[in-house]
């Protein structure tokens, strides 16, 4: 999206860095927001209000605004929000104010209405001290985070309103329940976002002031009804929900991910080199390094090891992630005592991944040692680099600050790529989303045993009735039980071949004393596994 500030000329009268962290909060819903259009927002400053913000609107059929949401959703949560819609009109008139901003990102209509013409903003001081800054990692005592106040006008602009109460009127209403199943048309009373008809609140709306903000325990968000001093308030996963949920397609991992902190939960994007995070092992360590990469979802289509998985808030323990949490499906996270990549704990439920996007930016926080960070209090690793660095679009500034340097890939604990650690952790996160555990079936084995020692044996195998299920093995040397494998990493070459997900390959170290012909057997049947048709030995 390309924000367009007008400055009137009441904006002469503004304190210094107004225009500077206007223009910067625009930024930040540039990159957030990826729909090609173009809107165009008058700003003003008036020092007897603190903000107010607002769309310029039509009116569009229900059914022609629903339609729209449903052809234009490709985000995980827009396209869960359309398919939740209320089946049945609910307003009363046939009828929906559209924001001009939602109506071109939905195609209804073509084209900024004109310099300033699609929303306003109005700014001032209202008595307070503002502060303006747009790389601080804090907020002082006595100050009002502008950037944040920026954004929660600025998205007001774009279309994030509601009725307040009454019969809905716009896009936001048709998210706002009382109850599942039953949407809120009494603005006194409790109500809630959600996007799958009322069964789970993405957040809770405020009873007063602006019915369309957050109550007052969303903490630290740009889009809470009230802003307080020395609070730096962000664009949240909540946030970006919402914002999905209106029709707008939403990146991942970008703005608004908060990363703990010494003083506090920090958005990735305001964290700068040098700022101090908080890690399991470490404690506090500094920031060395950020890589950031940008991809155009053109790119990443049907690619699984690109596109961004969701971990919804409670998905690994209560309060674990406290708030959705989008990250690079390699990302790791720790489960089971290991790091599993965030792809490996998809389950569709409570661990979902998109099937395209718009476009897609992640972080990676690279600290002095490889370790644990938490964001949105989910604990996840830093970046460590394997040799992938160049992948970063900003590779070259780590050799610029470290010239001639290489980073030691030295990993605080182990990843869970396959093996029996993975599966637990696995069982885990299904348990919590109420997934019924599957067994083992004994149907036909597939597979081939590609390596069969001195030092290892590798293949992959899985019982063509439930492919998805990692086969257990039993790794014998002539007569003798050996290793105990489980066939569940990764092999692109199986997916590729239409064999399910491909998580079924193994790879065993073979004990120093194993004599012996060595064979694999599906532990459950004593099926065996043929190596090129037939056995092979070890010397």
């Amino acid at each position: 999206m390309d924000i367009q500030l007008v400055f009137d000329g009441s904006t002469s009268l503004a304190p210094s860095g107004f225009v500077t962290a206007m223009d910067y909060a625009a930024s930040q819903l540039d990159k957030l927001i990826t729909d090609p259009v173009t809107v165009s927002i008058s700003v003003s400053w008036n020092d007897t209000v603190f903000g107010e913000g607002g769309p310029n609107m039509g009116q569009y059929s229900y059914a022609t605004v629903v339609a729209a949401l449903k052809a234009h959703a490709s985000t995980p949560a827009g396209i869960e929000a359309a398919a939740n819609l209320p089946s049945v009109d609910p307003t009363g008139t046939g009828y929906l104010w559209v924001s001009d901003a939602q109506a071109e990102a939905l195609g209804l209509m073509t084209g900024s209405a004109g310099a300033g013409a699609d929303g306003s903003v109005t700014f001032g001081s209202s008595g307070t001290v503002l502060d303006f800054s747009t790389t601080g990692t804090s907020v002082p005592a006595n100050q009002y985070d502008f950037v944040g106040i920026a954004e929660h006008e600025l998205t007001h602009a774009l279309g994030r309103i509601d009725s307040n109460s009454g019969q809905p009127q716009f896009i936001m209403d048709l998210y706002k329940y009382a109850s599942p199943g039953t949407l809120q048309t009494n603005g006194a009373n409790l109500t809630y976002i959600s996007i799958d008809g009322g069964t789970t609140a993405v957040d809770t709306l405020s009873s007063s002031s602006d019915l369309s903000d957050w109550a007052s325990n969303a903490v630290n968000d740009a889009f809470d009804a009230y802003a307080m001093p020395g609070v730096l308030n962000t664009i949240s996963s909540a946030d970006m929900t919402l914002m999905s949920a209106l029709g707008f397609n939403v990146l991942c991992f970008m703005a608004g991910t908060r990363i703990a902190t010494p003083e506090g939960e920090v958005a990735v994007e305001r964290l700068a080199i040098g700022d101090e995070v908080l890690t399991l092992f470490q404690g506090r360590q500094r920031v060395r390094w950020i890589g950031i990469s940008h991809y155009d979802g053109r790119f990443l289509r049907g690619n699984h090891l690109m596109l961004p998985v969701c971990i919804k808030a409670g998905a690994l323990g209560d309060g674990v992630p406290a708030r959705d949490l989008r990250v690079s499906p390699g990302h790791g996270v720790l489960a089971a005592g290991g790091l599993a990549p965030a792809w490996r704990l998809v389950n569709g439920v409570s661990v979902t991944q998109a099937e395209s996007v718009e476009g897609v930016s992640y972080y990676h926080l690279e600290l002095a040692a490889h370790d644990v960070v938490f964001a949105e209090n989910c604990p996840a690793e830093s970046y460590l680099d394997i040799g992938e660095r160049r992948k970063f679009h900003n590779a070259e500034t780590f050799q610029a600050l470290y010239p001639g340097e290489q980073a030691a890939p030295v990993a605080c604990v182990a990843r869970l790529e396959d093996g029996f650690l993975l599966r637990e952790a696995q069982a885990r996160v299904n348990l919590r989303a109420g997934i019924a555990p599957v067994t083992e079936m004994a149907g036909a084995l597939r597979g081939e045993l590609e390596v069969a020692g001195p030092e290892v044996c590798a293949g992959w195998a899985l019982c063509a009735a439930c492919p998805e299920v990692p086969v257990e093995l039993l790794v014998f040397a002539g007569a003798e039980v050996v290793a105990r494998v489980l066939a569940n990493g990764y092999r692109a070459d199986v997916r590729a071949a239409g064999l399910g997900s491909g998580c079924c390959g193994f790879a065993v170290a073979l004990p120093a004393g194993a004599r012996g012909e060595i064979s694999v057997r599906r532990a459950l049947d004593g099926a065996e596994l043929r190596f090129g048709g037939e056995v092979a030995r070890v010397a």
